[in-house]
């Protein structure tokens, strides 16, 4: 027994827990729940990983005409397949396919029949439904596009068709069906052009699709002059995705191979010198039921502050829910997180103040090895969450959800916006984060558990907490790196550190993605 176990009949703290232990148990499985319903509803939600996938191979689309060009061939071959049109219309299919099953999903859960008008008048699910139709039908259009591009028009028109079906519900009649009308004038027998065609086209594509419709409008228009036009404009664009294409996905591949010999260098070196791979338990002066009280004070106020703060924030501006631009929608973030982070400070102040001693656990010092643990971690991380996302692909096919962050920064326009972004995920998501879950939580299970055991469930913990199924594996084992880094660094600089990159390297990714998009 520790000596503050020992002591317990004088500790304030644990006296005050003795008498509310059971409001405390009934708040941490109320945590539990709310958590559990998230993640349950991320189900029905399309990953957010598949929206970065999609603009990676519409980046390979538009650089498709450099396969051509002597000047950049060799490039363009060792970043593109040479089957480009047919990899991506294999993957599309494969998203409509998925969006498709998600939307079946959601429409027995809020009573909408596939042929029918019943409902049950559920505006949020109802709302979702929409939403979720409409993300397919552009899909269906940009799938109906390449299988036209390569000529396989039967396939192309039973695309464009289900998007202009009839027999939807009112409620659920897309407004793409337009775009799809010309498309299919377009590329019909006889063809025909609709009115308003190149408006329709303009405001529903957008990259290779919406030059392949325009490319064809012009020439049954037999505008040759802005054919010329969009076609210099096209070889213009192809070479500018080429380069974006070798910074989201030839730099990361590099840097996944020099992080898996780093990984395999570092595991060899500690079996010949028969290091452990994690490092050695804290003498942690608080009590567990303390750091409970943290965790699920944080959460649920967080969860709170997550209603709270964006109301307060457009009452007091007098802005309504389509006034938010881009920079307030990055300011209502930044506020957000922030006002949840000092949160979670003063929880973990409150309880800190009640143990001398506590310094000795969350140590940040500016001495010592914590850069090289950082970058080193980096390094190592890449491959392993690779790893994990490919797990995820495998075992968990159709889980959904994802960052809340990456539609608000693919939308944004500007650096006022993004600098908040920057703010909020490159440096106060990784100091607050990494002190709670690496700084207090870890070592507060690492005096229970086994280290490797602490490790793995302060990861799992980390990952729960971002609420997305998707996410799920590759957030745990991108904390298990956490762990290991601050179980050997004993530095919240060095897990700070890693999550700084981390993040600040999947920020600018998306930025290469929301300029090409």
């Amino acid at each position: 027994m520790s000596p503050s176990e020992a002591t317990a009949f004088v500790d304030p703290f644990f006296g005050w827990l003795s008498v509310r232990r059971g409001l405390l148990n009934l708040l941490s499985l109320l945590a539990f729940v709310i958590a559990g319903l998230a993640l349950a509803s991320s189900w029905f939600q399309p990953p957010l990983q598949t929206k970065l996938d999609l603009l990676q191979i519409d980046l390979a689309l538009q650089a498709a005409r450099t396969l051509d060009d002597p000047r950049y061939q060799d490039l363009a071959r060792a970043l593109l397949d040479q089957e480009v049109f047919k990899v991506a219309s294999s993957r599309y299919q494969q998203v409509a396919d998925n969006y498709a099953e998600r939307l079946q999903r959601l429409k027995r859960v809020a009573g909408l029949e596939t042929r029918g008008e019943g409902s049950t008048g559920d505006p949020a699910l109802l709302a979702s439904v929409q939403e979720l139709q409409a993300e397919l039908d552009g899909l269906r259009l940009r799938l109906g596009l390449l299988y036209a591009y390569q000529e396989d028009l039967e396939a192309a028109h039973r695309q464009w068709q289900q998007v202009v079906d009839p027999s939807r519900p009112f409620e659920l009649e897309s407004p793409q069906k337009e775009a799809a009308q010309v498309l299919q004038g377009l590329w019909g027998t006889p063809r025909r052009i609709l009115p308003e065609a190149e408006v329709h086209l303009r405001n529903h594509l957008d990259g290779w699709f919406e030059a392949v419709a325009l490319q064809q409008l012009y020439r049954l228009q037999q505008r040759g002059d802005s054919l010329n036009a969009l076609n210099q404009q096209q070889e213009k664009l192809a070479l500018a995705a080429l380069f974006r294409l070798a910074v989201v996905g030839g730099i990361p591949l590099l840097g996944a191979l020099l992080g898996l010999i780093l990984l395999v260098g570092w595991l060899g070196w500690s079996f010949w010198r028969q290091r452990s791979l994690v490092g050695p338990p804290w003498e942690v002066p608080w009590p567990g039921i303390g750091a409970q009280a943290v965790l699920t004070g944080w959460f649920l106020g967080f969860l709170l502050l997550s209603a709270l703060v964006p109301r307060l924030y457009t009452t007091l501006l007098g802005l309504g829910a389509q006034q938010l631009s881009p920079w307030h929608q990055g300011a209502i973030l930044f506020l957000t997180y922030n006002s949840g982070a000092l949160l979670g400070a003063g929880l973990l102040s409150w309880l800190l103040r009640a143990y001398p001693g506590w310094q000795k656990v969350l140590q940040v010092r500016l001495g010592g090895p914590w850069l090289l643990w950082g970058l080193c971690g980096y390094g190592a991380a890449l491959p392993l969450v690779v790893l994990a996302a490919a797990l995820s692909q495998l075992l968990l096919p159709q889980a959904g959800g994802g960052n809340p962050i990456l539609p608000l920064l693919l939308e944004s326009h500007g650096w006022g916006a993004r600098l908040l972004f920057l703010a909020v995920v490159s440096v106060c998501a990784p100091v607050f984060e990494e002190v709670l879950f690496r700084g207090f939580w870890l070592p507060t299970l690492g005096r229970y558990l086994p280290m490797g055991a602490a490790i793995a469930l302060s990861a799992f913990t980390f990952a729960i907490a971002h609420l997305n199924l998707a996410d799920l594996l590759p957030l745990t084992m991108l904390g298990v790196v956490l762990g290991v880094v601050y179980s050997h660094s004993r530095n919240l600089l060095a897990p700070i550190l890693l999550h700084s990159l981390w993040n600040t390297g999947s920020l600018v990714t998306l930025l290469v993605l929301a300029g090409a998009s």
